[in-house]
């Protein structure tokens, strides 16, 4: 049971995170200082890594316990899809059609 979502987190959060800003971050510094990538995808891995252990404590701390996950769950899809549609329409985000 444990093996499935640690499997399912790492495939979703790998798939989120190809291409945003922080992987083009990460890739312009290991790229500006070649002789120490392995020092940039530490510091890259580290950063990720403490970003989403605040992630996880806060919502399983803080927000678990005063919403129900299908709560969460509705919510966040109202919010993405808000998103989308600002973005769609240009009042948020750069996109030029």
């Amino acid at each position: 049971m444990y093996w499935r979502l640690l499997v399912s987190t790492l495939g979703i959060v790998f798939i989120s995170e190809m291409g945003d800003k922080t992987q083009i971050t990460t890739l312009l510094l290991a790229g500006a200082n070649p002789g120490y990538i392995w020092w940039v995808a530490l510091g890259s891995a580290s950063a990720l890594i403490c970003a989403s252990f605040l992630e996880v404590m806060i919502g399983s701390q803080v927000i678990a316990r005063y919403l129900k996950p299908s709560t969460i769950s509705f919510f966040s899809g109202i919010i993405f899809f808000i998103l989308g549609i600002l973005l769609l329409l240009g009042v948020i985000g750069d996109i030029q059609f």
